[in-house]
């Protein structure tokens, strides 16, 4: 039974609960609220009227109660500002009446029967009011609030009365009214609790369409920027950042999948033509169609290039592999104008139809907390990137600079250079500018690629800028401290 209500409590809307809450809070507090001041009504009139039949029974005490009569109807004998309703009455010892006075608006009205008043009785009341139930001389019970005090000036006592029937019905209709306006105020109050919980909730709906919207794959969906510290807008900025997150994350994944999508493919195209070189003279082999020395030679200096030239490429894609890694890096101090010097002289053993030079602007040597080997790759792929497509006799420039906490290389060439609309490309994986793949021009299309995969790893960076007069100039920006990693 409890798991059910508790089923049943959790089926209800939040606005249902919100608004079914406050109107209950509300209306306890409004009870509490009447009850207590029908109670503090009560308690004032009833110390009213004990005031009044208190000085009134003060008063006549001391009276002469044989002109008791004729004082009051002349005027004479001044009493308290009783209401209307009052009665008073001379009892002798044995509570037999002697003389009754009613209000002159009395008009008829029965008396209480004090039969029961001796002067013991009243002597025992000590002149403190208290409330009994008496029947009049027809037999009606009423109640009253009475007052009996001993007679100084006779054996007897006098008694003050008063109805407390009034009170009652003061107290009555005060708690009717309370009662019906108190419903008023909770039907007032309920609704507009439920106006003010559904506009506060309202924005919940815009967060329910944006997760309905995101769901749906429409990640770039956003909620209305709320301004302030409020609860809303807290929520909103939240919910926003998160989904700035997931949309980034998506955007990564798909940008991640696109690259391995494009990485296989080209990886795939690179190593298909080696591998149907290979395949096919090792077929033409196989029927004999290769018989003579000098063909056989031939065929296996072909076979040899192309399985040279396949360990390349997957050295390349290992190289790459290992750079995504993070902490791979020996950091050491090194002279950036030696590690230039070794790699022009390198490159100027093959490929002697290129002049290189090496100018040190610092002008004196450019220490770098660096990788050497992978630094000495990433200027060996540029140097070599530029010789290839660097004109018979021209020159291919190092140029070295320093400044306070950077240190940049310039790969300098004066050939074709690279259009502005391929100069974020030419460091992707297997983009080359040459679009024919002819192996006369081109290498496999990761060399770059390292290079500014090499250069990332040291929190550097990586460009490609016109030359001025024609050509290509890349360069390399380091740091020349690298930051510690954790």
């Amino acid at each position: 039974m409890k798991n059910k209500a508790l089923f049943a409590w959790e089926r209800i809307s939040l606005r249902a609960k919100l608004t079914a809450l406050s109107v209950g809070l509300i209306g306890l507090l409004l009870s509490v609220s009447s009850a207590g001041t029908v109670a503090l009504l009560s308690t004032y009139l009833q110390r009213n009227t004990d005031t009044l039949l208190i000085a009134t029974a003060q008063t006549l005490r001391d009276s002469n109660p044989l002109r008791l009569e004729f004082q009051v109807s002349s005027g004479t004998l001044t009493l308290p500002p009783l209401p209307s309703d009052y009665y008073i009455a001379i009892l002798d010892a044995d509570g037999n009446q002697y003389l009754g006075l009613v209000s002159a608006t009395g008009g008829g009205r029965t008396t209480p029967n004090f039969s029961s008043l001796t002067k013991e009785v009243v002597a025992a009341t000590a002149g403190i009011p208290f409330e009994v139930e008496l029947r009049d001389e027809s037999g009606q019970e009423m109640a009253w609030r009475i007052v009996a005090v001993e007679l100084t000036r006779a054996n007897g006592s006098v008694v003050i009365a008063l109805p407390v029937t009034g009170n009652r019905q003061i107290i009555a209709e005060y708690g009717n009214i309370g009662g019906r306006f108190g419903m008023f105020l909770l039907v007032l109050s309920g609704l507009s609790i439920w106006l003010t919980i559904t506009s506060a909730l309202r924005p919940l709906k815009e967060v329910e369409r944006t997760a309905a919207a995101v769901k749906s794959g429409k990640f770039s969906s956003r909620l209305v920027e709320r301004h302030g510290k409020t609860e809303l807008g807290r929520l909103n900025g939240a919910l926003n950042s998160m989904l700035d997150s997931i949309e980034g994350a998506v955007r990564g994944k798909d940008k991640t999948l696109d690259q391995m999508r494009r990485f296989v493919s080209d990886a795939s195209h690179e190593l298909r033509t080696p591998l149907v070189t290979v395949r096919g003279y090792a077929e033409l082999y196989r029927m004999g169609a290769i018989k003579k020395p000098a063909d056989v030679k031939e065929a296996m200096e072909r076979i040899e290039s192309e399985a040279i030239r396949m360990s390349a490429l997957v050295e390349s894609l290992l190289t790459l592999t290992r750079m995504d890694e993070i902490g791979n890096l020996n950091l050491e101090k090194h002279d950036l104008a030696e590690i230039s010097q070794r790699v022009l002289a390198d490159i100027g053993v093959t490929n002697q139809s290129v002049k290189f030079e090496l100018e040190n602007q610092a002008g004196t040597p450019v220490m770098v907390e660096m990788d050497g080997d992978r630094i000495k790759q990433v200027l060996t792929n540029l140097v070599a990137n530029a010789s290839r497509f660097a004109p018979s006799d021209s020159t291919v420039t190092v140029a070295l600079e320093a400044e306070a906490e950077l240190a940049r290389i310039k790969v300098i060439d004066h050939g074709e250079g690279v259009p502005e609309m391929f100069k974020d490309k030419v460091f992707d994986r297997f983009y080359r500018a040459d679009t024919s793949r002819n192996r006369e021009t081109g290498g496999s299309g990761l060399g770059l690629a390292i290079a500014k995969s090499i250069v990332t790893a040291h929190n550097g960076t990586v460009f490609v800028e016109r030359t001025p007069g024609g050509g290509a100039t890349f360069v390399v920006e380091l740091p020349l401290t690298q930051p510690v990693k954790p």
